[in-house]
């Protein structure tokens, strides 16, 4: 909304800046001829697809700030202006709007850069990063080239049509297009990127919080007293049988890291008495 509702004013309300003209200027003398794609199909095109207008603000503030004449200028606004000037660099004229309206005038001064052009390639350039990113095709390596080169082609087309309808100047059309593409490539990076991998990771940390929880020795967890009578002390004191138990019900969490190869490997006959030596190591 931030951006969508200056985006509104200047496309319903903005007011170009006024430029003048050279009355044999061929470059401004070409039919009018309807659109191929019109501005209305572009936008539902656009929106049905993509929330980012930050390139559309970025067009209608140069659009009204330069105010540079279509090719078709002089057929829609067919000025009315001083003939003896000619030829020369007309200031002073006023449009006569028998044929046209009003809006077909006043967006006859609106044709750097290319709106189309642009919004066209903000789409397929974006979407095409998306594509990248999560699209995962196993039984083919072209499918996802074949979509990423259907959108810019798409795009590439719709910039043409803008030439061919008489509606930009070439130069209007290439700099929409690198107004598009850098959009496009600052706002998936800024933003689409971003969440992209926040939810990946969000995926990742789920499944490792899982995994410390059934790992209770790597996470220093001890198990719950159950109030269960105290386990008699072993008649026999040994260092192993002590750290598993301390006499209370607990668990040593040190368990964890005895290894059963620090078991000492003797065998002893039970009624085998223990030497005072290893009585006293054991006291």
């Amino acid at each position: 909304m931030i951006v969508g509702i200056p985006v509104l004013f200047l496309f319903l309300r903005g007011t170009p800046s006024e430029r003048g003209f050279l009355c044999d200027d061929p470059t401004l003398s070409l039919p009018y001829r309807p659109e191929t794609v019109s501005t209305s199909v572009l936008i539902i095109a656009g929106f049905s697809v993509s929330i980012g207008v930050l390139q559309q603000l970025i067009v209608e503030f140069v659009k009204n700030q330069m105010g540079l004449l279509r090719p078709n200028f002089l057929d829609v606004c067919q000025p009315q202006f001083n003939r003896s000037l000619c030829p020369g660099y007309i200031n002073e004229y006023t449009c006569s709007d028998i044929e046209h309206g009003v809006d077909e005038i006043r967006d006859s001064r609106q044709s750097f850069p290319s709106g189309h052009a642009s919004f066209s390639m903000y789409i397929a350039v974006y979407f095409s990063f998306y594509i990248q990113r999560r699209l995962h095709v196993s039984f083919s390596r072209i499918v996802k080239l074949f979509l990423q080169f259907g959108l810019v082609f798409l795009s590439l087309i719709c910039g043409l049509g803008r030439i061919h309808d008489n509606k930009h100047h070439p130069a209007d059309v290439i700099v929409g297009f690198v107004v598009g593409l850098t959009t496009a490539i600052l706002v998936f990076e800024l933003v689409g990127d971003k969440l992209l991998t926040a939810g990946k990771h969000s995926g990742v940390l789920a499944l490792q919080s899982t995994d410390e929880l059934q790992n209770c020795c790597s996470c220093g967890v001890t198990t719950p007293t159950i109030g269960d009578p105290e386990t008699p002390a072993p008649l026999i004191q040994n260092d192993y049988f002590s750290g598993i138990s301390n006499g209370n019900g607990r668990v040593n969490t040190n368990m964890c890291n005895l290894k059963l190869n620090d078991i000492p490997n003797v065998k002893r006959h039970m009624s085998t008495p223990i030497p005072p030596r290893q009585q006293a190591e054991c006291d």
